[in-house]
């Protein structure tokens, strides 16, 4: 009897989406089972509450499906950090869940897609269904809490979500790996996928985005070259340049580099240059479970390179090459003392990588197991076929041919194949739902940590200066101090919508460093990702008080008294503080009695060009911030006071409304930026004070402001660079490890670094 190919291929078909479809539900119910146990471990700590916060203010003040949106809660109107919850289906359960329940749904919603495109990635490369499937499975020790019990790099446990961009990368490579010459319409659409993935990625998030395009740059170039013919890899090497002449073209490339160009982190990267260690490099030196993986990926990328042929093999070569790469880029991280460090640290990368270097070492092992199956077959097809004419004439071929799926094999032996394939499959879930019912117990709240339990003084700021779309600003808080307790009291805040001056994030603007050092005249040595006003040591001049009320500031909050010498006599609040992991006391919260609510309307100007006579204009004792104000340059027209003065936060800036007897000049407590766009063309903005945005208006105004930054139109940033330079902003202050006038490396204490991490290692 003759098969029926097409209805043979297609039952093939079905049984492969069925095996992938269950190893992926598998998969997902191992991870529901251990968040469900093992609590709080999804958006992990005081960076985990910052990135919800961030993903719930978008949620009620960005624009629809804007990406680049200010933030209103932190900071004096800061970028928002660019976490699309419109485009990433990992952050949508924010919006529907409360957050305990959100954090968990989310994880789970990234492990689905970034799994799949494993998956999908080693399908690409032409390897079977059951090693794809493991190799997916296998990511589950890259989110929480599995990677917090293995001690993994934590990226995905802050942030689950940034898994959805990573995931387009790896589907990209293996669109790549499928580019073969033939008709042109088979290139057009490979590249247009290529290129569809990436910016899908960037549309994500566009800074962690270039932490994976570095991460996988080595990978994407071994498989451009890994083409047997020269066609292939002009094909191949076309694809990619299709996909980044359109990121120059379209904007996106120029954005991408001015929004990580101005942040205080590049521009004072002398300042903010994290100390050096083997602990940034990678988790070996912390985890006693990293170093026995990676002797596991080596010997499996060794079996890989000896037993795997075409796509597979290139593959494993990928993967190997990608971490000698890494190798020599954290010893040139490690060797470069004197030199500040801007691209991504050494264990970002490892942790974008992971996934690689798993899935080429499951890749190798196959290889040697299918080795072993076809030497086995070899063996025992004479043996069958000879059994086979004793009885009867054999009525389905046991060639290798139909040994390997493409002709038909007996139904017990599919079967067979079948059940095999589902333990397979089945092994790495039901280990995880044997260590939940047996191990995980003990372990069930070791990492919960709660957001802060303080009622009472989150329904006093929420009454008094919360937020909402429409709502008017009535000021923000500034913590005076600011550690592990205030840090998760801030990020509950945040995620109430109730604003404050203190700020973290990766886009702390390089004026605000500046203004904190300058006007404080502090130390801001490694103070990375922070704007924080307030004097080391408590000491605060009549001087602070009023220039911080002209930033917006209406309460200021610390857990004990301001002495009396420092205290301006200030209107008291005091309420309990329910400290999570420390002894219970009191917030002693500090009303300013004139904060700038955008209703600063100095009639005076003074002119200074560079940062630093702007801030010795600032710091006379006889400077009024509601009367006088600093510009570049003269405005050439008398200013009269607005009155009626009105901003009121909406969905993508702000609303302001307001009315002038002449030419007036408004101080609103925003950061000026080239970008900010009134809809009112007859408003036009100017750097105020170096940090605040002065908007010039006459007659009646009501209008909105909105920023008009975005991945297409990106070149008002250049402006605000070019502000930069000619400010001419200067920190005089150097991490320790970049001070000293040596022009090479340190190599002893290179040497001596490299000793310690191998003594950690071990």
């Amino acid at each position: 009897m003759e098969l029926n190919r097409p209805h043979f291929l297609s039952g093939i078909a079905s049984a492969e989406f069925a095996l992938a479809a269950a190893a992926l539900l598998m998969l997902l119910g191992a991870q529901w089972m251990l968040s469900a146990v093992i609590v709080g471990t999804n958006y992990y700590g005081v960076d985990g509450k910052m990135a919800q916060s961030a993903v719930l203010t978008a949620y009620k003040f960005a624009g629809y499906f804007d990406i680049t949106n200010l933030s209103p809660i932190q900071g004096i109107g800061s970028q928002l950090l660019p976490k699309n919850v419109w485009a990433n289906p990992a952050f949508w359960p924010f919006a529907w869940f409360d957050k305990e329940t959100a954090t968990d749904v989310s994880a789970l919603i990234a492990l689905a897609y970034f799994a799949s495109a494993i998956y999908l990635m080693m399908r690409c490369f032409d390897l079977p269904v059951v090693p794809s499937a493991l190799a997916a499975q296998s990511s589950l020790a890259l989110f929480a809490p599995a990677l917090l019990l293995v001690r993994a790099p934590t990226n995905f446990c802050l942030t689950p979500g940034d898994a959805v961009v990573y995931a387009p990368y790896m589907l990209a490579l293996g669109l790549l790996a499928r580019l073969q010459p033939g008709s042109w319409r088979t290139f057009a659409w490979t590249a247009g996928g290529i290129t569809a993935l990436v910016f899908y990625s960037v549309y994500c998030d566009p800074l962690w985005t270039m932490i994976v395009a570095i991460g996988w740059a080595v990978p994407f170039a071994v498989v451009a070259l890994g083409a047997v013919q020269r066609k292939g890899i002009l094909l191949r090497v076309a694809a990619l340049g299709c996909c980044l002449g359109l990121l120059a073209a379209s904007g996106v490339a120029l954005y991408l580099y001015t929004i990580s160009k101005h942040t205080a982190r590049v521009q004072f990267a002398q300042t903010l240059d994290r100390l050096r260690g083997p602990e940034l490099v990678s988790a070996m030196t912390y985890s006693p479970n990293m170093k026995y993986l990676y002797v596991a990926c080596a010997l499996g990328w060794l079996i890989g390179l000896t037993t795997l042929r075409g796509r597979a093999r290139v593959l494993v070569v990928a993967a190997a090459a990608a971490f000698v790469v890494w190798v020599l880029y954290s010893l040139v991280y490690l060797l470069l003392l004197n030199a500040t460090w801007v691209p991504p640290i050494p264990l970002y990368l490892e942790q974008c990588l992971l996934a690689l270097y798993l899935a080429a070492a499951i890749a190798g092992y196959w290889g040697v197991l299918r080795a072993v199956a076809a030497l086995a077959i070899r063996v025992a097809a004479p043996l069958a076929l000879r059994a086979q004419r004793l009885r009867r004439p054999v009525p389905v071929s046991l060639s290798a041919q139909s040994l390997d799926g493409r002709a038909g094999l007996p139904v017990g032996l599919r079967l067979a194949g079948l059940v095999l394939a589902l333990l397979c499959v089945a092994a790495i879930p039901a280990q995880v739902a044997r260590y939940v019912l047996t191990e995980a117990q003990a372990k069930a709240r070791i990492f919960y940590e709660p957001w802060a339990n303080e009622p009472e003084l989150i329904d006093f700021f929420t009454r008094n200066i919360g937020l909402a779309d429409g709502q008017t600003f009535r000021g923000a808080i500034n913590f005076l101090t600011v550690d592990h307790a205030t840090g998760f009291t801030m990020a509950t805040l945040w995620s109430r919508a109730v604003p404050t001056v203190n700020e973290y994030s990766q886009l702390v603007s390089p004026e605000a460093l500046y203004f904190v050092h300058a006007f404080l005249k502090k130390s801001v040595l490694g103070q990375l990702n922070g704007f924080n006003i307030f004097w080391a040591g408590g000491s605060y001049s009549p001087l602070y008080w009023t220039a911080l009320q002209s930033l917006g500031v209406r309460y200021s909050a610390e857990r004990w008294p301001l002495p009396d010498q420092f205290n301006p006599g200030l209107a008291l609040v005091t309420l309990p503080h329910r400290a999570h992991d420390g002894p219970a006391g009191t917030w002693y919260i500090y009303e300013l009695p004139h904060p700038n609510v955008g209703d600063y309307s100095p009639t005076e100007v003074v002119s200074a060009g560079s940062g630093a006579e702007i801030m010795a204009a600032l710091e006379k004792p006889e400077f009024d911030f509601t009367k006088q104000a600093v510009l570049s340059a003269p405005l050439g027209e008398p200013l009269v006071a607005a009155h009626d003065m009105r901003v009121s936060v909406i969905r993508g800036g702000y609303h302001v409304s307001g009315k002038s007897d002449g030419t007036s000049l408004v101080l609103l407590p925003q950061q000026f930026s080239h970008c900010l766009r009134a809809k009112d063309r007859r408003v036009r903005f100017v750097r105020a004070n170096l940090m605040l945005t002065g908007m010039i208006f006459s007659g009646d105004l009501d209008t909105d402001i909105v920023f008009d930054y975005g991945l297409f139109s990106p070149g008002c940033r250049w402006a605000d660079l070019a502000d930069l330079n000619r400010l001419d902003l200067k920190i005089d202050q150097k991490m320790a490890h970049l001070s000293g006038g040596r022009r090479f490396p340190d190599w002893d204490g290179a040497v001596a670094r490299l000793r310690a991490a191998a003594s950690a290692i071990q």
